[in-house]
């Protein structure tokens, strides 16, 4: 099964307060952390890879804090994902850095499986924007509402 650390996660989701805020200013990493329920600490590594990466921008001083560097529309998951994780792989036989781990390098029926598993991933992650994040998260923020509603008057 294809997993992602909590890194990706927490990334993701700190990625979506901000393209959610997008024009509201810089947006303090303790609030970030709030609203998404992410330890402080982690949060701010994690927003640190996305600045030094150039997807996040960073604020210091009084009304400091973080903002996307770019539209979310021009942000793709595999992008966030690869800065976050490393190299997108779906096993290690994939990986362009590490070719003396398998010894039938490209002599292996599974290799070409695991390409098209890796290329199918790619694709999704490629083709999905943090925009598109965005949306659906807005989408389903009126159900998620009733939701929690119902579970407060039970």
């Amino acid at each position: 099964m294809l997993r992602f650390s909590l890194r990706t996660e927490y990334g993701l989701r700190a990625l979506m307060e901000l393209g959610r805020r997008r024009g509201e200013g810089p947006v303090p990493a303790r609030e970030i952390a709030r609203n998404q329920n992410i330890p402080l600490r982690f949060l701010e590594h994690q927003l640190a890879a996305l600045h030094k990466a150039g997807l996040v921008d960073s604020f210091r001083g009084a009304g400091g804090g973080c903002a996307l560097a770019r539209d979310p529309q021009d942000v793709s998951l595999a992008e966030v994902i690869e800065v976050l994780e490393g190299p997108l792989s779906a096993m290690f036989c994939l990986d362009p850095h590490d070719e003396a781990t398998c010894p039938k390098d490209h002599a292996c029926g599974l290799q070409e499986l695991w390409s098209r598993v890796e290329a199918a991933v790619r694709d999704v992650f490629t083709h999905t924007t943090l925009a598109d994040l965005v949306e659906r998260q807005h989408e389903l923020q009126p159900i998620l509402s009733i939701g929690r509603a119902a579970s407060l008057e039970a």
